[in-house]
Protein backbone atom coordinates (compact mmCIF):
# COMPACT_ATOMS: atom_id res chain seq x y z
CA UNK A 1 0.00 0.00 0.00
CA UNK A 2 1.04 3.34 -0.34
CA UNK A 3 0.56 6.50 1.74
CA UNK A 4 -1.32 9.22 0.22
CA UNK A 5 -1.76 12.81 1.23
CA UNK A 6 -2.72 16.37 0.25
CA UNK A 7 -0.08 18.59 0.80
CA UNK A 8 -0.21 22.83 0.72
CA UNK A 9 2.46 25.17 0.07
CA UNK A 10 3.75 28.67 -0.03
CA UNK A 11 6.00 28.17 -3.02
CA UNK A 12 7.81 31.53 -3.09
CA UNK A 13 11.04 30.35 -1.52
CA UNK A 14 11.06 26.52 -3.08
CA UNK A 15 12.95 25.81 -6.60
CA UNK A 16 9.73 24.55 -7.84
CA UNK A 17 8.36 20.79 -6.60
CA UNK A 18 10.52 18.56 -8.48
CA UNK A 19 13.71 17.28 -6.33
CA UNK A 20 17.20 19.36 -8.11
CA UNK A 21 20.66 18.69 -6.57
CA UNK A 22 21.40 21.74 -4.34
CA UNK A 23 18.09 23.08 -4.74
CA UNK A 24 15.17 23.93 -2.36
CA UNK A 25 11.82 22.00 -3.71
CA UNK A 26 8.94 20.70 -2.15
CA UNK A 27 9.70 17.06 -2.86
CA UNK A 28 13.13 17.57 -1.41
CA UNK A 29 12.09 18.46 1.46
CA UNK A 30 9.22 16.20 2.17
CA UNK A 31 11.62 12.82 1.40
CA UNK A 32 14.14 14.76 3.85
CA UNK A 33 11.46 15.51 6.69
CA UNK A 34 9.37 11.60 5.47
CA UNK A 35 12.90 9.69 5.08
CA UNK A 36 14.11 11.39 8.92
CA UNK A 37 10.37 9.65 11.20
CA UNK A 38 9.69 7.02 8.73
CA UNK A 39 12.82 5.67 7.19
CA UNK A 40 13.53 4.76 3.49
CA UNK A 41 11.09 5.74 0.52
CA UNK A 42 10.26 8.20 -1.96
CA UNK A 43 7.96 11.02 -2.94
CA UNK A 44 5.83 11.27 -6.26
CA UNK A 45 3.90 14.24 -6.40
CA UNK A 46 0.49 14.59 -8.81
CA UNK A 47 1.63 17.83 -10.32
CA UNK A 48 5.45 19.47 -10.99
CA UNK A 49 4.88 22.90 -9.91
CA UNK A 50 7.11 25.53 -11.14
CA UNK A 51 9.45 27.61 -8.71
CA UNK A 52 7.78 29.92 -6.98
CA UNK A 53 3.95 28.63 -7.60
CA UNK A 54 1.79 27.43 -4.77
CA UNK A 55 -0.82 24.37 -3.85
CA UNK A 56 -4.04 23.92 -1.46
CA UNK A 57 -4.30 20.55 -2.85
CA UNK A 58 -0.83 18.97 -4.19
CA UNK A 59 -1.10 14.88 -4.09
CA UNK A 60 1.81 12.80 -2.97
CA UNK A 61 2.40 9.14 -2.21
CA UNK A 62 5.03 7.78 -0.25
CA UNK A 63 5.47 4.29 -0.79
CA UNK A 64 8.25 4.09 2.62
CA UNK A 65 6.93 2.28 5.71
CA UNK A 66 4.38 4.09 8.41
CA UNK A 67 4.99 3.45 11.82
CA UNK A 68 2.82 5.70 12.85
CA UNK A 69 -0.75 5.40 13.03
CA UNK A 70 -2.49 6.89 9.77
CA UNK A 71 -4.53 8.93 12.02
CA UNK A 72 -1.22 10.74 13.39
CA UNK A 73 0.88 10.80 10.17
CA UNK A 74 -0.17 14.27 9.41
CA UNK A 75 0.38 16.26 12.70
CA UNK A 76 3.73 14.34 13.89
CA UNK A 77 4.93 15.38 10.25
CA UNK A 78 4.05 18.52 10.07
CA UNK A 79 5.87 19.18 13.53
CA UNK A 80 9.26 18.29 11.28
CA UNK A 81 8.55 20.18 8.36
CA UNK A 82 9.03 23.98 7.65
CA UNK A 83 6.21 26.34 8.03
CA UNK A 84 5.62 27.08 4.69
CA UNK A 85 4.35 23.29 4.06
CA UNK A 86 2.13 21.60 5.25
CA UNK A 87 0.34 17.44 4.71
CA UNK A 88 -3.09 16.57 5.69
CA UNK A 89 -5.64 13.99 4.29
CA UNK A 90 -3.20 10.72 4.93
CA UNK A 91 -4.77 7.34 3.23
CA UNK A 92 -3.93 4.18 2.17
CA UNK A 93 -3.88 3.21 -1.64
CA UNK A 94 -3.41 0.64 -3.87
CA UNK A 95 0.62 -0.25 -4.89
CA UNK A 96 -0.87 0.33 -8.40
CA UNK A 97 -2.43 4.19 -7.64
CA UNK A 98 -0.09 6.88 -9.36
CA UNK A 99 -1.23 10.93 -8.42
CA UNK A 100 0.13 11.58 -12.04
CA UNK A 101 -1.08 8.90 -14.00
CA UNK A 102 -4.55 8.44 -12.44
CA UNK A 103 -5.26 12.24 -12.30
CA UNK A 104 -8.87 12.70 -14.20
CA UNK A 105 -8.41 17.08 -14.16
CA UNK A 106 -6.30 19.34 -12.47
CA UNK A 107 -7.72 22.80 -11.29
CA UNK A 108 -5.74 26.10 -10.97
CA UNK A 109 -6.13 29.47 -9.57
CA UNK A 110 -4.44 32.61 -10.93
CA UNK A 111 -5.05 35.45 -8.42
CA UNK A 112 -4.70 39.32 -9.75
CA UNK A 113 -4.42 42.35 -7.10
CA UNK A 114 -6.10 44.94 -8.68
CA UNK A 115 -4.58 49.10 -7.75
CA UNK A 116 -2.25 51.21 -6.75
CA UNK A 117 -1.71 49.21 -3.73
CA UNK A 118 -2.41 45.62 -2.50
CA UNK A 119 -4.51 45.09 -0.03
CA UNK A 120 -2.72 43.54 3.01
CA UNK A 121 1.56 43.14 2.95
CA UNK A 122 1.25 39.29 2.35
CA UNK A 123 -0.68 39.87 -0.78
CA UNK A 124 2.52 40.26 -3.02
CA UNK A 125 3.64 36.61 -2.22
CA UNK A 126 0.44 35.52 -3.86
CA UNK A 127 -0.66 37.48 -6.72
CA UNK A 128 0.36 39.76 -10.13
CA UNK A 129 -0.27 43.24 -9.27
CA UNK A 130 -1.74 44.88 -12.52
CA UNK A 131 -2.39 48.47 -12.27
CA UNK A 132 -3.08 49.37 -15.94
CA UNK A 133 -6.84 49.54 -16.92
CA UNK A 134 -8.81 46.34 -17.58
CA UNK A 135 -12.05 45.42 -19.52
CA UNK A 136 -13.47 43.09 -17.00
CA UNK A 137 -16.58 41.70 -20.45
CA UNK A 138 -12.94 41.43 -23.02
CA UNK A 139 -11.71 39.60 -19.33
CA UNK A 140 -14.29 36.93 -19.02
CA UNK A 141 -14.96 37.04 -22.52
CA UNK A 142 -11.64 35.15 -23.27
CA UNK A 143 -11.80 32.92 -20.37
CA UNK A 144 -14.79 31.63 -22.50
CA UNK A 145 -12.76 31.03 -25.62
CA UNK A 146 -11.33 28.78 -23.72
CA UNK A 147 -13.42 26.42 -22.64
CA UNK A 148 -13.82 23.33 -24.49
CA UNK A 149 -10.97 20.85 -26.19
CA UNK A 150 -8.45 23.11 -28.34
CA UNK A 151 -5.17 22.39 -29.73
CA UNK A 152 -3.27 24.45 -26.77
CA UNK A 153 0.30 24.57 -28.37
CA UNK A 154 0.55 28.30 -28.88
CA UNK A 155 -0.18 28.18 -25.09
CA UNK A 156 2.86 25.85 -24.14
CA UNK A 157 6.35 27.06 -23.74
CA UNK A 158 9.38 26.41 -24.75
CA UNK A 159 10.87 22.80 -23.39
CA UNK A 160 7.22 20.81 -23.06
CA UNK A 161 7.56 17.04 -23.63
CA UNK A 162 3.84 15.98 -24.27
CA UNK A 163 3.12 14.12 -26.87
CA UNK A 164 0.12 15.79 -27.87
CA UNK A 165 -1.10 19.42 -27.38
CA UNK A 166 -5.02 18.37 -27.27
CA UNK A 167 -6.92 19.58 -24.08
CA UNK A 168 -10.17 20.27 -22.92
CA UNK A 169 -10.50 22.99 -20.46
CA UNK A 170 -13.40 22.35 -17.97
CA UNK A 171 -13.41 25.58 -15.82
CA UNK A 172 -12.63 28.85 -17.26
CA UNK A 173 -14.26 31.76 -14.97
CA UNK A 174 -12.99 35.51 -13.46
CA UNK A 175 -14.60 36.02 -10.22
CA UNK A 176 -14.15 39.44 -7.98
CA UNK A 177 -13.38 39.26 -4.51
CA UNK A 178 -12.55 41.98 -1.78
CA UNK A 179 -14.90 44.68 -3.45
CA UNK A 180 -13.46 44.11 -6.41
CA UNK A 181 -9.45 44.51 -5.42
CA UNK A 182 -8.87 40.89 -6.10
CA UNK A 183 -9.20 39.54 -9.23
CA UNK A 184 -9.33 35.67 -9.41
CA UNK A 185 -8.90 32.95 -12.44
CA UNK A 186 -10.26 29.57 -11.74
CA UNK A 187 -9.39 27.15 -14.03
CA UNK A 188 -9.79 22.88 -14.55
CA UNK A 189 -9.19 20.96 -17.33
CA UNK A 190 -8.20 17.57 -18.04
CA UNK A 191 -4.18 18.14 -18.39
CA UNK A 192 -2.08 21.30 -18.88
CA UNK A 193 0.99 21.82 -20.99
CA UNK A 194 4.01 23.51 -19.81
CA UNK A 195 3.32 26.66 -18.76
CA UNK A 196 -0.24 26.88 -20.27
CA UNK A 197 -1.79 28.37 -17.11
CA UNK A 198 0.81 31.17 -17.08
CA UNK A 199 0.53 31.99 -21.07
CA UNK A 200 -3.47 31.72 -21.04
CA UNK A 201 -3.99 34.39 -18.04
CA UNK A 202 -1.18 36.41 -19.90
CA UNK A 203 -3.08 36.33 -22.90
CA UNK A 204 -6.58 37.09 -21.32
CA UNK A 205 -4.99 40.14 -19.33
CA UNK A 206 -3.76 41.86 -22.79
CA UNK A 207 -6.63 40.81 -24.26
CA UNK A 208 -8.53 42.57 -21.76
CA UNK A 209 -5.83 45.66 -21.40
CA UNK A 210 -6.59 46.12 -25.80
CA UNK A 211 -10.03 45.35 -25.94
CA UNK A 212 -9.41 42.90 -28.49
CA UNK A 213 -9.70 38.99 -28.55
CA UNK A 214 -8.35 38.53 -32.05
CA UNK A 215 -4.91 37.31 -30.93
CA UNK A 216 -6.26 34.62 -28.45
CA UNK A 217 -9.01 33.45 -31.03
CA UNK A 218 -6.33 33.34 -33.87
CA UNK A 219 -4.18 31.38 -31.41
CA UNK A 220 -7.33 28.83 -30.63
CA UNK A 221 -8.42 28.86 -34.26
CA UNK A 222 -4.26 28.53 -35.82
CA UNK A 223 -2.59 27.16 -32.97
CA UNK A 224 0.82 25.91 -35.01
CA UNK A 225 0.88 29.73 -36.84
CA UNK A 226 2.67 31.75 -33.72
CA UNK A 227 2.98 31.19 -30.16
CA UNK A 228 1.65 33.08 -27.19
CA UNK A 229 4.76 34.01 -25.90
CA UNK A 230 3.48 36.24 -22.81
CA UNK A 231 4.57 34.41 -19.37
CA UNK A 232 2.45 35.65 -16.11
CA UNK A 233 4.45 35.75 -12.96
CA UNK A 234 4.79 32.31 -11.21
CA UNK A 235 3.53 34.07 -7.62
CA UNK A 236 -0.32 34.49 -8.85
CA UNK A 237 -1.02 30.54 -9.12
CA UNK A 238 -1.96 28.01 -6.82
CA UNK A 239 -2.45 24.41 -7.49
CA UNK A 240 -6.01 23.66 -5.72
CA UNK A 241 -7.27 20.39 -6.32
CA UNK A 242 -6.60 17.30 -8.54
CA UNK A 243 -9.36 15.00 -9.47
CA UNK A 244 -9.46 11.03 -9.52
CA UNK A 245 -11.69 8.39 -9.86
CA UNK A 246 -13.43 7.13 -6.62
CA UNK A 247 -11.48 3.80 -5.90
Amino acid sequence: MLLKMIVSYDGTDFSGFQRQPGQRTIQGVLEESFQGLLGSGAIVGGSRTDSGVHARGQVVTWSGPVPVPLDRVAAVLNRRLPRDIRVGGAEWVADSFHPVRAARAKYYSYTVARGPEPLWPGLARYAYTVRQPLSWTHLNAAAQLLLGAHDFWAFRAEGSTAKTTERRILVSRWSMVDQGAVWRYDVGATGFLYHMVRIAVAAMLLAAETQNLDPVRRALENPREKKVGVLAPPRGLTLEHIEYDRP
